[in-house]
């Protein structure tokens, strides 16, 4: 009799345990929070915004990247648009079919409408990219079924594959926000951790050139970058020069992985 109780106990157990298991993998990948964990991995920005002043109540989203539990990217967006356009956030959402991407849906939605709803990024339980579904808010692109030679885990060739499309991003030209093509600098200086606090750099060619310089600060688990841009161009044999002052912030992937493995 006990015997037979207990084997009525053990299938019992078997069957919760399932449920539990097929709960757990069924569990949307929304629920991971991001913006939690001991941790800060420096390498992966997950959310980049824009602001011509420090007190400016307008916050430009200029690129953002989420992480469900697997490591994996399932939305990635980057800014945009050209001088003589409107300003766009190009959005990505993946698909995935086991380990492999199965397909990736894409849009773009006016830059003003995505960053009115930034604050929604990485709330639980939703998708940032469902949040606009009416045309005139941007316009849609064919869903890439067919995605080759992309890492899911590395923002770096999400960026590339973005950078793959038709138009060209903001990120590549005018105003960056974006610096971590840049492997050497003409003037930099790091604190006694070995973080930038101050980088400088010209680029150009001839009489057409611009100088970057970045003073950078460290509060909490993001970094401030304070930007002035001097722009030299020439058009129609006229030279025309400005300058601009802009920050930007960087927020980073929390994690309960030690990225810098204890050093």
């Amino acid at each position: 009799m006990r015997c037979k109780a207990f084997n009525i106990i053990f299938i019992l157990a078997v069957i919760l345990c399932g449920v539990t298991t097929n709960n757990l993998s069924a569990q949307s990948p929304y629920d991971v929070d991001n913006t939690s964990g001991k941790y800060v991995d420096m390498s992966k920005p997950i959310l980049i915004t824009m602001k011509f002043e420090e007190t400016d109540p307008n916050e430009a989203l200029c690129e953002y990247c989420r992480f469900d539990g697997q490591g994996r990217i399932i939305e990635y967006g980057c800014l945009t648009g050209q001088f003589d356009y409107e300003s766009y956030v190009r959005m990505f959402k993946i698909h995935y079919s086991g380990k492999k991407i199965d397909s990736i849906r894409w849009k773009e939605v006016l830059c003003g409408y995505a960053s009115d709803k930034k604050d929604l990024i990485f709330k639980k339980g939703i998708s940032f990219y469902d949040q606009f579904s009416d045309k005139e808010t941007g316009y849609y692109r064919d869903t890439d079924k067919e995605a080759k030679g992309l890492d899911p885990k590395s923002i770096a060739s999400m960026r590339a594959y973005a950078e793959s499309k038709d138009d060209i991003l903001e990120r590549q030209f005018g105003r960056l926000y974006d610096f971590s093509c840049i492997k050497k600098w003409d003037k930099e200086k790091k604190d006694n951790l070995g973080f930038l606090t101050y980088t400088e750099i010209k680029e150009g060619y001839d009489e057409e050139y611009e100088i970057y310089k970045i003073s950078y600060l460290y509060p909490a688990d993001y970094t401030k970058l304070s930007i002035s841009l001097q722009k030299r161009t020439i058009f129609d044999e006229e030279i025309y020069e400005s300058e601009y002052d802009y920050v930007v912030y960087e927020k980073y992937l929390h994690t309960d992985t030690d990225p810098r493995k204890g050093k």
